[in-house]
């Protein structure tokens, strides 16, 4: 009993050190510097994930056969000789782990209450700064994307085998969930991608002026390679639900 308490105490402190950034003690901790790691780590893949599974489903434009010949070979049918469905399905717990574990991470720089909310929203009207009003978009399509992307996740993990007749008959019932969930991923990432630029990547310049047009080169390389992906999934889209 005593180590179950004495475990349950050094999680609350881990928990109460991560949120705070101080320890029992009000020393400055080192948590939250190693949590922002992990969400940063935990974003850039699910970011690349998300072009990947764009990639993926938009394959549909050269037919059912091309799009069944990428699951046979994320399947691995080239080693084995027939498809293993089971593999698509353990990718997507572990990108599910992932998620849930970015999420939790990520949820340490929302607003707390209702009175957080309103105070930061204001903030964001009174500011009127791009980057700020980028990161209000990343928290919208986050919190949508808790429950709408955990739902699709969970589908494909315990759904079996994926076929082109399968994707297209979930398509035509719920095809308004399908596109709104092609939006919440491609603002959330693109705007993700971005801010780990600005947190992780080195921006030199002889003053402000340059670094600012560095930044904006990088912000506008992102989104166009999300915008791009975007527009040919969202023409995907509409092929799967005319079949």
């Amino acid at each position: 009993m005593i180590t179950y308490l004495n475990f349950i105490g050094g999680l609350m402190s881990g928990l109460i050190e991560g949120f705070l950034g101080r320890q029992a003690d009000t020393k400055k901790s080192r948590t939250p510097a190693v949590w922002d790691r992990w969400q940063s780590i935990t974003g850039l893949i699910l970011a690349c994930f998300i072009l990947c599974h764009m990639v993926f489903t938009s394959t549909i434009l050269f037919g059912k056969g091309a799009f069944n010949a990428v699951v046979g070979f994320a399947e691995a049918k080239f080693l084995f000789g027939e498809a293993t469905w089971w593999i698509t399905n353990v990718i997507a717990a572990v990108i599910f782990v992932v998620f849930i574990a970015h999420a939790f991470l990520a949820m340490r720089k929302f607003p707390a209450n209702y009175r957080q909310y309103i105070m930061f929203r204001g903030h964001k009207d009174r500011m009127k700064h791009l980057d700020t009003t980028l990161w209000w978009f990343q928290f919208l399509t986050g919190f949508a994307l808790f429950f709408a992307a955990s739902a699709h996740l969970v589908d494909i993990i315990f759904g079996g085998h994926i076929t082109a007749d399968k994707s297209a008959a979930a398509f035509h019932q719920l095809e308004i969930f399908y596109f709104a969930l092609l939006l919440f991923m491609v603002v959330h990432a693109s705007v993700g991608m971005y801010r780990l630029y600005v947190k992780w990547v080195s921006i030199d310049g002889v003053n402000k002026q340059e670094m600012f047009a560095k930044r904006n080169k990088a912000k506008t390389a992102i989104f166009v390679v999300f915008g791009v992906l975007a527009v040919i999934a969202l023409i995907a889209d509409f092929v799967w639900i005319s079949l």
